[in-house]
């Protein structure tokens, strides 16, 4: 590894100034420097939290929040795993979109895969090369700092690879780009038949009753006055994890829609679709949503926020219903899904047949 120091020699012995150099580098686009430099900085005064917190803020402040959580999700971490060492061939070529840490373009390259993983993130880039190197995984594993929809053949990729890898899912499914992003690697940068990883994806609902005291879905009284118009600035669902519902109680089997089929030619499955949910009685004041994934052996993995077991990295969504609609047992909603883009749409109402 070499050794940041050796280029500016004149920080060394002095952390704190190495702190501030940090932030200078991440400002000039210097972005493997100024990682480098925030390692060595703690390294030299590795009992400052004061310092330590100065490199992490010039340094996460560019980076989503649920990097951490994923990197440290086991479920995601075994499920992808498992998948990677079964679908992976020596000499396979793989292009991963998304390297994030580069975990899992590290566990394809172990299974003997050459991998090619790109990356948006110049910041992220920085850091997935820095574990490449630290784990001897150089030549093995290529990083491109780019987006995928810039990759070239033979500028970035050396031929069309055998297998995409991805792992762009928002908890809304589509957030983050998955459909465009496949969309344009199947029609330039893959082998006609190479297989996704994970192969599908689908988005999974359940009615909801929101039985915390205190509970409140609107913004028309909060502290005795009226904050509606903010209503339009706030996204319109809510973040829940499995092990903080906040009161939410399901009011019905779930069921998938929306279901993606990577390995079909693009959109990979429908704009929208209905599904049905049957009630288990009671008032429904919304519908909470979270996302399937689906690997080739039928494996799949979900942040279902009821289920019991560890919490996942992805949360699961809960929007509410202008009003709650009272239901018996075995009434039946009507559940719209839709998706544009990057944004997935839910309207409920009861069944025609209802």
């Amino acid at each position: 590894m070499t050794d940041i120091l050796a280029k500016y020699p004149e920080f060394r012995g002095k952390p704190r100034e190495m702190a501030m150099l940090c932030a200078v580098l991440r400002d000039r686009g210097l972005h493997a420097d100024a990682l480098a430099i925030g390692e060595a900085a703690i390294a030299a005064a590795p009992a400052d939290l004061a310092l330590r917190t100065k490199v992490r803020a010039a340094l996460s402040g560019r980076v989503a929040g649920f990097h951490g959580p994923m990197m440290l999700d086991r479920a995601r971490n075994a499920a992808y795993a498992r998948a990677i060492e079964a679908a992976v061939r020596p000499g396979m070529l793989v292009l991963e979109i998304g390297a994030g840490s580069g975990l899992l373009a590290l566990i394809a390259a172990r299974a003997g895969a050459e991998v090619v993983t790109c990356e948006q993130n110049p910041l992220i880039a920085a850091a997935a090369q820095a574990i490449v190197e630290r784990n001897g995984m150089t030549g093995r594993v290529s990083i491109v700092a780019k987006r995928s929809d810039r990759m070239t053949i033979p500028g970035d990729l050396p031929r069309p690879a055998d297998l995409v890898m991805h792992e762009i899912f928002g908890s809304q499914l589509f957030d983050e780009g998955v459909t465009g992003a496949l969309a344009d690697a199947r029609a330039r940068l893959l082998k006609p038949d190479a297989p996704s990883l994970p192969r599908g994806a689908a988005v999974r609902c359940a009615l909801a009753a929101n039985m915390a005291p205190d509970a409140a879905d609107t913004l028309a009284d909060v502290h005795g006055f009226d904050l509606s118009p903010f209503e339009l600035l706030v996204r319109p669902a809510r973040s829940i994890w499995a092990n903080v519902r906040r009161g939410l109680e399901r009011r019905s089997a779930p069921e998938a829609g929306l279901g993606m089929d990577y390995d079909s030619p693009a959109p990979f499955g429908a704009a929208s679709e209905t599904i049905t949910l049957i009630s288990n009685g009671g008032r429904i004041d919304g519908i909470v949503q979270w996302i399937e994934i689906r690997f080739a052996d039928g494996a799949t993995l979900e942040n279902d926020p009821f289920a019991d077991g560890p919490d996942s990295s992805w949360a699961a969504s809960y929007q509410a219903f202008p009003e709650p609609i009272d239901t018996q047992a075995g009434d039946r909603i009507a559940v719209t899904l839709r998706h544009r883009d990057l944004i997935l749409t839910l309207d409920a109402a009861r069944a025609a047949d209802a």
